[in-house]
């Protein structure tokens, strides 16, 4: 992607390790030349739970494209799981 926009939303207890933690993960993925604009919101409503919102534009078309089965998935937090996004609940249950 040649557009990013990040935000990582998390309690006050979310440290600074997190926040680059997960920025390093998108800007690995993203093109060398991109454009990524990052935000942090401190909302103590979310506990112990972080959420990350990307919005990414501008994929090279001439790359093939790569389906979420072939992604790598990975967690900040080794051995706990990740809520699954809605809608990736059909996609889960097909392939059960």
């Amino acid at each position: 992607a040649k557009g990013i926009l990040l935000n990582v939303t998390g309690s006050s207890d979310l440290g600074l390790f997190e926040i680059n933690e997960a920025a390093a993960i998108i800007t690995e993925a993203a093109d060398p030349d991109a454009n990524i604009i990052f935000g942090a919101v401190i909302d103590d409503k979310q506990g112990d739970e972080i959420r990350i919102t990307v919005i990414a534009t501008g994929f090279n078309q001439r790359k093939s494209r790569m389906g979420l089965e072939e992604l790598e998935i990975r967690s900040l937090v080794d051995g706990e799981e990740l809520e699954i996004p809605s809608f990736l609940w059909k996609r889960e249950k097909k392939g059960q």
